[in-house]
């Protein structure tokens, strides 16, 4: 299975592939559906004539489709065209039967195919992937860890044909966080902000971009640990007024808050250095210099009983009626009380 390397585009062997011969056999797997999606329209591009693509193309979907309908479409001959593509989504929901019975034809694909397979997951014990490893591409498209999203920035900025000056892909990861979608958005906005020509710099990106996350995040949490009640909901109003929605910006809370348990726990083992914890975590250097100051402050018992609030106030908010404002103030000040 081909894992891309923090430096490069995640898309790398795939692009790098469909530059000479789009693959007779690609699966995707993982749950970024950024990247997923952009493969799909990459693998489109490539094997698809604009003139006949809809002569060409098959969409599927595994559960419904089945493995002889998906032989079917892939055996078929393209018309008026080099190629023909099938796309099977959701193909995790094929029975490991049915995989197998399109076993032979991974080990033999048409050369006018190219048959895509869509899925969060894979069982690579089963000899269908056995096989699809020899003879296709195997892609894992899984979220990126927040030290390989500057690698992911550049990558993007090469893509847009944008430089970028030292520092920016950093700073732009820290105001974005991992949401793939944002970052990309963001960084198109820049390019339309910054001259033709000229680099895209720190100070660009804190004049575009609104901080709304890891940021703010860092900022409430201090003041939650603080105990200074004013100050964390003058900051969870500064939130929520960016419309984030509460789900969204409660998951950011949960996120945080489960890396400063993860920190806690390596503080009551040892005497960990902000590298380490980097490195244990996969976080940025200066964000684990900030998650140890703060899980020296607050303690493991205080951490653990912040994340059992947090989840209170998620099925809270899935289930009640309650404004979801006033359910997010109210686990403010019980966090600040904690």
């Amino acid at each position: 299975m081909a894992t891309p390397s923090s430096a490069q585009d995640p898309l790398h062997p795939l692009t790098s592939a469909l530059a000479t011969h789009a693959p007779p056999l690609i699966y995707l797997c993982g749950k970024e559906r950024f990247l997923v999606d952009r493969a799909i329209e990459a693998i489109k591009a490539a094997v698809l004539e604009p003139a006949t693509k809809d002569f060409n193309y098959d969409q599927l979907f595994g559960k419904e489709a089945g493995s002889a309908q998906i032989l079917a479409c892939a055996k078929t001959l393209p018309m008026m065209a080099k190629r023909r593509l099938t796309l099977v989504r959701d193909a995790d929901e094929l029975t490991a039967d049915e995989l197998a019975n399109l076993s032979k034809f991974i080990e033999s694909p048409a050369p006018e195919a190219c048959l895509c397979f869509v899925a969060e997951k894979a069982d690579l014990r089963l000899r269908f992937f056995q096989l699809f490893k020899k003879h296709g591409l195997l892609l894992k498209l899984d979220p990126l860890a927040e030290k390989q999203l500057p690698g992911f920035i550049e990558a993007e900025a090469k893509r847009l044909k944008v430089e970028l000056s030292p520092g920016t892909a950093a700073r732009l990861a820290e105001e974005i966080g991992p949401d793939l979608g944002q970052l990309s958005d963001a960084l198109e906005r820049l390019c339309c902000y910054v001259p033709v020509g000229q680099p895209i710099r720190v100070s660009d990106v804190e004049a575009v971009v609104v901080t709304t996350r890891q940021h703010s995040v860092f900022e409430l949490i201090d003041a939650v640990g603080a105990a200074d009640r004013a100050g964390a909901l003058t900051l969870l109003t500064e939130m929520l007024m960016q419309r984030e929605p509460a789900l969204k910006l409660l998951a950011l809370l949960s996120r945080h808050v489960m890396k400063l348990w993860q920190t806690a726990d390596l503080l009551a083992t040892g005497r960990p250095s902000a590298s380490e914890i980097a490195s244990q975590l996969g976080v940025m250097p200066f964000v684990a210099g900030k998650l140890l100051d703060q899980a020296r402050r607050l303690k493991l018992p205080r951490v653990q009983a912040m994340h059992e609030a947090i989840f209170v106030a998620d099925r809270t908010l899935k289930q009640s009626k309650l404004d979801d404002e006033r359910i997010m103030e109210q686990l403010i000040l019980g966090l600040c009380s904690t």
